[in-house]
């Protein structure tokens, strides 16, 4: 049996397409579902940097080169998943053939339940051949005009590629975009919200500590919304968390977030 695949895109910069994607991932082999997660932004990849994989030496631009086997780009990473990241060299950028990705997800597909691919944004030949390869489109958009608009030019291109975009996922939100607010994205776009994630300092965290927030701080806000994502593409009903004991665990998530250096920063003298 063939994968279900999805391509995560975006109009534009700056959405967390890529840490939506890895997170979707994760929490999708964290329900005992054989994930597959393909960076193909093959100009600017960062899932490799963000998993801990930059140093790999088989990548996607091998495998699209022609210079090596898929099975020998395929890596181990949380709760399960397997990943396939893309090289950051511009020489590898230059001789990958992005017209071989649809063998490529041809011959991975029977070996896994899903299949998520992240892919560059905005209009252009990498992003096409993403779309053209997959089963559905998730578009990640921001609560921003610019990226609002962008993502309507998307939704276009996706359809005259022959794909619909299934849904789209309202991320970086803070509390002014409340449903009201929705409603009416909701009415502009004729998208419906799959999920709306938050602005949280998990997500910096967890890419300076180079794993999914979904397993570094599992009980954050924005874990349980990419859990509760994550059961609705598999059509699994998620368990509702025993008041008190849940509220209590994410409060002292919240706890551990807030204490976490970034590491990065800078000492105070």
């Amino acid at each position: 049996m063939a994968a279900k695949i999805y391509t995560i895109t975006s109009g534009k910069g700056g959405t967390g397409k890529s840490t939506f994607a890895v997170n979707l991932a994760a929490a999708l082999a964290g329900l005992a579902k054989k994930t597959l997660l393909i960076d193909a932004d093959i100009g600017m990849a960062n899932i490799g940097l963000m998993l801990g994989l930059e140093n790999s030496k088989i990548t996607l631009h091998e495998v699209l080169a022609d210079e090596a086997n898929v099975a020998d780009a395929l890596y181990d990473g949380p709760n399960g998943l397997k990943v396939l990241p893309c090289g950051i060299s511009l020489q590898g950028f230059k001789k990958a053939d992005l017209s071989r990705l649809k063998d490529i997800i041809a011959e991975v597909s029977p070996n896994f339940e899903f299949i998520i691919i992240d892919t560059s944004t905005g209009i252009n030949h990498a992003t096409a051949t993403s779309i053209e390869v997959c089963d559905e489109v998730l578009l990640v958009l921001t609560p921003e005009i610019t990226s609002i608009a962008d993502g309507s030019k998307m939704r276009a291109f996706s359809i005259l590629l022959g794909k619909e975009v299934t849904g789209m996922v309202l991320n970086r939100t803070m509390p002014v975009h409340d449903e009201i607010y929705r409603e009416k994205l909701v009415g502009a776009l004729d998208l419906k919200i799959f999920e709306v994630l938050p602005e949280d300092v998990s997500i910096p965290n967890s890419i300076a500590g180079k794993s999914p927030v979904v397993t570094k701080y599992p009980y954050s806000e924005i874990s349980i919304a990419m859990n509760r994502l994550a059961a609705l593409l598999c059509g699994i009903k998620m368990p509702e968390p025993e008041e008190g004991k849940g509220q209590k665990k994410q409060k002292n998530e919240k706890k551990r977030i807030a204490g976490a250096k970034l590491s990065f920063s800078q000492s105070k003298k």
